[in-house]
């Protein structure tokens, strides 16, 4: 009897020791899953691409690779900018609506995408497939001549060009349903005068043929004509900024309603993601942005190059862009 009460209590030892080990040196099964929610739930915890639907030195792609370059710093990941470029924006588009909606692909967009692009072409996206974050920047189109190569200095010149029997051929970066495309081409409808549209894929390419003499006329927004401007390789006929605007370096650049001519617009870009995105992670990539605006070195950059970050948000950019889409009603028909 003694031994099987010994034998009853040497396994009811072993067994606590048992559970012991198990408590202290294994976490239990729900312990494992809160760990792992917690690794869920942390973001960013890798590579975040920026989708750029325009070409590499454009004003839009020069910001977004200056707020790239601060995402070790601010997010404690590398952020990169993917430049699919073409189709008015859209080719960017889809391949933002095709990817993952987990945070890790944020597009830059902006007005004429879902204010102009649907009246050219078929789109398969709307304004609910997106959640704008941030602004990036409002859009200060300059419309520029190169006077060494065609003679055009002023918008008197432009005309007697026009007069002399001459067509003026024109950059755009892209074609119907971009910003640009529009503006300019609206330019020549609203003055009457016989001008071919000649489309590049960004910025930089539309000015380098300007300055080139391959075109004679080209539209442009800082930084990317700046510098040209004041070298006196290029000279400003005028901006679509009811107001105009001042530009360091070379002073006021007239608006064309200031000259006479009803043709006026104010652009933005914006920083976007998926609207199915998790508010969460929304707003940790809102406020990387909006930290990379505060930050001294990004101001300085951003001033050295004629620009200033617009840190509009959601509401102001959806406000915008039903704006947007009231103006350019008359645009739009004026060119179809």
């Amino acid at each position: 009897m003694k031994n099987l009460v010994k034998r009853i209590l040497s396994a009811v030892l072993v067994s606590g020791m048992l559970l012991s080990v198990t408590a202290c040196g294994q976490p239990a099964q729900g312990g494992a899953s809160a760990d792992a929610g917690k690794s869920e739930e942390a973001f960013p915890t890798k590579q975040i691409t920026i989708i750029m639907p325009w070409s590499l030195g454009g004003g839009p792609d020069t910001i977004a690779r200056q707020v790239a370059s601060y995402g070790e710093k601010y997010l404690g990941v590398p952020v990169i900018v993917e430049n699919k470029n073409g189709g008015a924006g859209t080719i960017a588009m889809a391949a933002a609506l095709q990817a993952a909606d987990d945070g890790y692909s944020m597009v830059v967009a902006n007005g004429p995408l879902f204010s102009l692009t649907p009246s050219f072409q078929n789109v398969n996206y709307t304004l609910d497939d997106i959640t704008p974050l941030i602004g990036m920047r409002e859009v200060e189109f300059v419309v520029l001549t190169n006077a060494e190569k065609s003679g055009i200095k002023t918008m008197d010149d432009l005309k007697a060009y026009a007069a002399s029997g001459k067509t003026i051929k024109y950059a755009t970066t892209g074609g119907p349903g971009n910003d640009s495309y529009t503006m300019i081409s609206v330019l020549f409808k609203k003055l009457g005068l016989a001008a071919e549209a000649v489309p590049y894929d960004g910025g930089q390419d539309a000015i380098n043929a300007l300055v080139g003499g391959h075109v004679d006329v080209a539209i442009g927004s800082p930084p990317v004509y700046r510098d040209y401007v004041k070298n006196g390789q290029l000279a400003c006929l005028g901006t679509f900024i009811p107001e105009g605007i001042d530009v360091d370096g070379i002073g006021h650049i007239p608006s064309f309603k200031e000259q006479g001519i009803d043709a006026e617009f104010i652009g933005m870009d914006y920083f976007a993601v998926r609207s199915s995105v998790d508010d969460a992670k929304k707003k940790v990539l809102t406020e990387f942005i909006q930290k990379v605006y505060a930050d001294a070195d990004f101001q300085k950059f951003m001033a050295e190059m004629g620009m200033k970050a617009w840190e509009g948000t959601e509401d102001e950019i959806i406000t915008k862009i039903e704006e947007q889409k009231e103006s350019m009603k008359d645009y739009i028909a004026l060119l179809k």
